[in-house]
């Protein structure tokens, strides 16, 4: 004799046994995504963060240190100092006088 809350008893535990099923591929999916999310993310801040030190960088070899005064004498002849200056040469080794170009990727697969 057949019990009448087989057929749903058997249904509850196999949709129990399933659920976890369920959660457990939701949560592989969110995951993988939020991975791929954060990977991209990283690796814009870091572009983003090279471009603007390269520019800061620009900016400070760019600087000018060059400098000069006259000499300085008073009314009554007696007392004097000479001028001096200073002239700040291109230094090539750090970059002065090179130009910085960002180039950006054109987000093509593969390079082709």
């Amino acid at each position: 004799m057949k019990k009448l809350n087989e057929g749903f008893t058997s249904k509850r535990a196999l949709k129990r046994k399933q659920g976890g099923f369920a959660l457990a591929a939701e949560l592989t999916l969110m995951s993988s995504i939020m991975v791929a999310g954060v990977t991209v993310g990283m690796t814009t801040l870091r572009d983003s963060l090279l471009a603007e030190m390269e520019d800061t960088a620009e900016a400070i070899g760019s600087l000018d240190q060059s400098f000069s005064y006259a000499g300085v004498r008073n009314g009554h002849g007696t007392a004097a100092a000479g001028g001096s200056g200073f002239r700040d040469a291109i230094d090539t080794n750090a970059g002065d006088g090179v130009g910085f170009v960002f180039v950006q990727s054109d987000n093509v697969e593969g390079g082709l």
